[in-house]
């Protein structure tokens, strides 16, 4: 079964449909942030989560109620440099608290991975 562009946008949240590609594009402290065009509507998907991950903070809980669901947990398999690099030339988040977040990041990553590797071990 094929699924349009639209239930996509609708399924990815932080993901829109843009001159064929699809764009990360989020609002931060009043300052809309571009984050790039993808090929792939799940790779979007990630840098959106990975975007807010580093902008917010790895509890969902404690994001803006209009802030939409995570897409994906953290995950060691997404590329993240592009977005890290996005965020550190923006500069809307002190380089520190990205680093701080990026290790928080990779260590819930890593624990995803080992329960998945465990689960799929049974």
């Amino acid at each position: 079964m094929m699924v349009s562009a639209e239930q996509l946008c609708q399924r990815y949240s932080g993901v829109t449909r843009h001159l064929g590609k699809w764009l990360v594009k989020l609002r931060y402290r009043g300052r809309d942030l571009t984050i790039g065009h993808f090929e792939d509507p799940q790779e979007a998907a990630f840098a959106a989560d990975f975007t807010r991950y580093m902008l917010l903070g790895l509890k969902p809980t404690h994001w803006h109620p209009k802030v939409a669901r995570p897409n994906f947990p953290p995950n060691r398999s997404y590329l993240r440099a592009p977005v890290l690099s996005r965020l550190v030339s923006a500069q809307v988040v002190p380089t520190d608290v990205l680093r701080r977040r990026l290790a928080e990041y990779c260590a819930v990553a890593d624990q995803n991975a080992a329960c998945e590797a465990v689960g799929a071990g049974r």
